[in-house]
Order: structure tokens, then sequence, then C-alpha cells
């Protein structure tokens, strides 16, 4: 095992400086398989209506009465519609029943308010039909049943209406969506197919079992696709434009997209679910989630997964956003409609956690270094995952790692089988992070640690494999912050050889950020067996390569827009970061990048010969 003063000593460097931590960029692993979400948003309440039965909610819309935000609920199994204030979860009406007749409703999914009358639209699955009421819910007409000829419906989900009077239909067994134009009121009104478009399959166009759909501002359709794993986009009359996502659980892709919707703002928002949704042994639980993108797909955010607490869902079936950045979740299995404030974000510089991966073997350890700053305790989560990334379509994980957190030279905590400690558990699921088996032999612990230095370390107990050690601020006391210095470990050929480390820049301006990888370097630090020549590559989060470097004064490689930095300018940064400088003429590697916001990796390989490297992220004052 090598010794751990040398990265203390690298984050004692650091520290005695005028520190200032990733002021926008938050480490994280990008697991291809399993990548966290970043989250901004604050829970606020949750409504459940226990006096009227439990509902399951899936659609979703909101109006303005007034000074008063309304919003709208399909109780599928229930067969009702709930009118509810949006400020306080007051239930202003519930109508109707199940059953085929006007005003009752045979699984009642996609919801609509229309923005001229005012009038609410409902698709029902069950009936084939769509009923239009008034906001007083008074029936007014409907139209559709059961068959495949155009104008008739298999299994309506999602509905949305336009102020031009017309009124667009995802009708999920037909897989296609359909346009009427709707005029006319109570006892006079009709429904004229405008037009359809889709038909099952895969390409351009076409669906699989499509759900949800919205309007953007310049009337241009989306659809989530779900079987196909991705959102789609269409003009007014059905001409495909373009398509977001693939299928994954990383961020920006998707296992079933189930209904899109747009904020004022114009950003893109995705309720998401995974291959089983009320099964705790999914492989896929990170993808019970709710996902944001701008208008032009780029990912944003996203928050959730599997379970039953606050920020936790069982099928979030659709998201609506009002004018005041309150966002509502239809959480389906959960019985509840749960509403979020995504005004509470937390200030652009904090630290969310470390997290890099890594093959972890005998005598050769994974060891991540951070900082406490300020003057208050602070409960960190700290886990060493082996097993567990199996699930998570990791090959050859390590089998039973250990874990040990140190001050200095001291072991202050350690852990083996974590053994479904419920404490551990509770803050994971709060932290948005992956679950574990409770009869896993990954380790974990939660650990409250007074400002200072630490280290953390994932070994093996016999057997190698790939490893993940993470580190999570596990409150947020004004007092203190977690702050990233660096990631150390064994770099070999081969993919499992890789040190993989990930980064968020969060807000809304480009962020400059000075990333390394040390190698030869490390000598100086009395680091043995140190990686003599290391490649340093960056992604985006959409795995494509956007720069990378071998020697660090040769020159940087970008693509895709990126700003990089001169020479001059990455000296200059090394600098102000107060990290140790290269030698001339060394193999180390570095970028200076200036990036928009978003989700990154940054991967340390080898160009041959295997040894100890050290990656870092810094975002540059």
């Amino acid at each position: 095992m090598y010794s751990l003063s040398v990265l203390t000593a690298l984050v004692r460097r650091i520290s005695e400086r005028a520190l200032s931590p990733l002021a926008a960029a938050c480490l994280w692993l990008v697991l291809l398989a399993a990548p966290h979400s970043v989250s901004a948003q604050t829970f606020l309440a949750e409504w459940g209506f226990d006096d009227i039965g439990r509902i399951g909610p899936t659609g979703l819309a909101l109006d303005t009465s007034g000074s008063t935000t309304l919003l709208y609920v399909a109780d599928q199994p229930g067969g009702r519609i709930l009118k509810i204030d949006a400020a306080t979860g007051a239930r202003l009406a519930v109508w109707g029943q199940t059953g085929n007749g006007p005003l009752e409703f045979n699984s009642p999914y996609g919801v609509a308010v229309d923005p001229v009358s005012h009038d609410i639209y409902v698709a029902e699955r069950t009936n084939h039909r769509i009923q239009r009421l008034t906001a007083n819910g008074v029936f007014v007409m409907g139209w559709g049943e059961l068959g495949t000829e155009p104008g008739k419906f298999d299994g309506p989900i999602g509905v949305a209406a336009d102020a031009q009077g017309n009124v667009y239909v995802v009708d999920h067994n037909n897989n296609r969506v359909q346009k009427f134009h709707v005029q006319g009121s109570a006892g006079n009104g009709s429904a004229q197919l405008v037009t359809t478009w889709g038909g099952p399959g895969s390409a351009a166009g076409q669906f699989n079992a499509p759900y949800g759909l919205a309007l953007d501002a310049q009337g241009n359709v989306w659809v989530a696709d779900g079987g196909n794993h991705r959102v789609q986009k269409f003009d007014a009359n059905g001409q495909f434009l373009a398509a977001i996502g693939t299928f994954g659980t990383g961020p920006g892709q998707f296992v079933t997209p189930v209904w899109v919707s747009f904020d004022s703002a114009g950003a893109l928002y995705v309720s998401e679910s995974n291959s089983d949704p009320t099964n705790p042994a999914a492989p896929d639980l990170a993808n019970q989630r709710v996902q944001k993108f701008k208008a032009d797909g780029t990912y944003v955010l996203g928050w959730g997964t599997y379970g039953e607490g606050p920020t936790n869902f069982k099928l979030p079936f659709q998201v609506v956003v009002d004018a005041q950045q309150n966002a509502y979740v239809s959480d389906y299995y959960n019985t509840r409609v749960v509403k979020y404030s995504l005004n509470a974000a937390p200030a652009g510089g904090r630290f969310v956690n470390i997290s890099s991966r890594l093959r972890v073997s005998s005598g050769r350890s994974l060891i991540a270094g951070f900082v406490i700053s300020g003057t208050a305790p602070k409960q960190v989560l700290i886990r060493g995952v082996g097993p567990t990334l199996s699930a998570l379509n990791v090959s050859n994980p390590l089998p039973n790692p250990g874990l040990r957190v140190y001050s200095g030279q001291t072991v202050i905590a350690s852990n083996e089988d974590w053994g479904g400690n419920a404490d551990v558990a509770a803050a994971a699921s709060r932290l948005y992070a992956f679950g574990l088996p409770a009869t896993s032999k990954d380790a974990a612990l939660l650990v409250t640690l007074q400002p200072g230095l630490y280290t953390t370390q994932v070994t093996d107990n016999g057997g190698d494999g790939v490893g993940l050690v993470e580190v999570y601020d596990a409150d947020t006391s004004p007092g203190s912050s977690l702050v990233n210095v660096s990631t150390r470990g064994y770099v070999e050929p081969g993919d499992a050889g890789v040190l993989v480390a990930g980064f968020v820049i969060s807000g809304t301006a480009p962020k400059r950020v000075l990333i390394r990888a040390a190698g030869p370097s490390l000598t100086q630090l009395q680091v043995p067996d140190a990686l003599p020549d290391p490649v340093l590559r960056v992604y985006n989060s959409d795995s494509k390569l956007i720069a990378q470097n071998d020697n660090w004064e040769v020159g940087m490689t970008v693509t895709g827009g990126v700003t990089v930095g001169t020479l001059a300018e990455l000296r200059t940064a090394t600098t102000a970061t107060g990290t140790f400088g290269f030698g001339a003429g060394g193999k180390d590697a570095a970028v200076l990048l200036t990036l928009p916001p978003g989700l990154y990796s940054a991967m340390v390989s080898t160009n041959g010969t295997a040894g100890t490297g050290l990656v870092e992220v810094y975002g540059v004052p």
C-alpha cells in the first residue's frame, strides 16, 4: 500500500493558500451506467388526499384564475379529476367517477388546459376518447372510440391544446399523434381531424409506446417516445425536427421517458421511469427521476431516484412548472403529488461530492483527498462501492472493498460490509445516490468531521476489481463546505485501468477549469512507481471527446467549440489554484478550458506503462 502522506501533503498545500473552492464545478464520477443527478430543487410539500382515498396521479396541468394558480390532477385508478390550489394544496373540486358516460372516466391519463377558454381536456386510456369540461367541471363535449382508423383511438394518453383551437393527442397503442381542430360549445361542439403522424418503429418520426406530449412557445410538439428511449420534436403539422436522448442511465439518457413539459423560460422537463418501477432490486433505479434540458436539448440537471422519501419516486409520471418556478410531480406508486421549489438551488460553487473509479488490487488502492473548510463540523457520507457496480453494468467489480478514512496518518473511521445501516441508507436516498443492497459487501460510513484535511482509501479484501470511492456533503450547514483536491490511483493499460473523475459546472455562465493528470511530477513528491506518461481526455455528458492532452507544454486538442487557454495562461492558472508545478519538458498532462454549464468527465490513461497517477480538477479564480 502506498503511503497517504503524499496526497495529504497535496491537500495541505492547497489549503495553505487563499483557498478557492471550485466556484462552479462539482466533482463526481460520470459512470456510463450509474451517474448521480445534480439537484436544483427543494422539497416543499406532498399531497395524497387521504380523506377521499389515496390517488394514483398521472397527468397534470396548470392554469391561473385571478391570482390563484390552479393544478389539475388526473387520478387514474379513481376515475377522477382533482382541481387544487397549487399554493396550499387545498382541494377545490373533484369531478367524475369510474364509468363511460359524460363526466365519467375510465383510466384518465392526460389532462390539458385550453389557453383561451380555460376548458379542460381529459384523455381516457380505457374509454378511448377525449372529454372536454369547463373550469367548473361541466361536461362540454367528447369524441373518440376504439379503432385504428384516423380519428379513432387505442389507448389515448397524452393531450395538449394550443391557442388556435387545436388539440393534440398521443394515441399510445396506435403509435401515433393525432391533431384535431375543436370548436363550438356544449351541445354544439365538434372535433375535426387535421392530421396524424407516426407509426410503429424506431426511425425518426416513428414511435414505440409514446406517452405524454407538450407544446413549446413556438408551437412545436414534443413527444415522450417511451419505448424508443427518447423525446422527439415535431412542428405543428407533424414534420420531424429533432430528437434527444439515448438508452441508458446517464444524464440526458432515458430508459422510459413518460412525459414532457416546459417552464415559462422555455426549459424542457422530462419525467422518467425505469424498467420496473416497483422493484427495489431493478438495475436502473436511478431512472426514477426528473431531468431538465435547455431548449436545444442540452442536459442541465436532474433529481430523484427510487424510494418513498421527499426526493424519491416510484414512477414519476409528469412534472409541470409554474411561473414562480415551483415544480409539481405526479408520483404514481407513492400515491401523491410532490411540490418542489426550483429557486432554492445551492450556490454555484457548493461542492456536492467527489467520486472516482479505478481498478483496485493488492497493494494498489484508490485514494481521494478532500478538505472541510470553515469553522463548523460537517456530516459526510463516504462509500466504497464494489459488488453493486455489477448491477450497473461495470465489468469485474471489486468483490469486497474495504473503506478507511484518515486524518493525517491516523485511521478515524473504517467499514467493510455496510450491513444496510438505516442512517447511511437514509442519507444516500436524500443525496440521490444509487442504492446499495442491504446484504451487499459494499462499504459505507456516515461521519461528522471537524474542518481539516482528510483522505479516503478503498482497498481490496481479497480479490481485485473495479472500485468506486464517493464522498458526499451530507448537510447544508453554512459554517463549512466540502472541497475537492485530487484523486490518486494506479493507472494500467485497458479500460479497467483508466482513472475516471467527473465534474459539473452549474449556473448559467461558462467557467474556466484547470484539469491535470500528474504522473512524472509525482516523483518529486516521493510517490513510488509514478505513471511515466499519462494521457488526459475530457468528455461531455454525451460521451463526446471535447479536449485532450499528452504532454502539458505541447498543446491541447479541443473540439466542439470549447475555448482553450494558452500555455502562459495555464501556468498562471496553476499558480492561482495553488497546486504544484509541472517540470519543463515533462510528460504530465493538463488542459485549461472554458466550459459552458454541464456535466463532464476527465479520464487519465497511460501511453503504455502502468503507474500511479493523480487527477485534479480546479475552478480557476
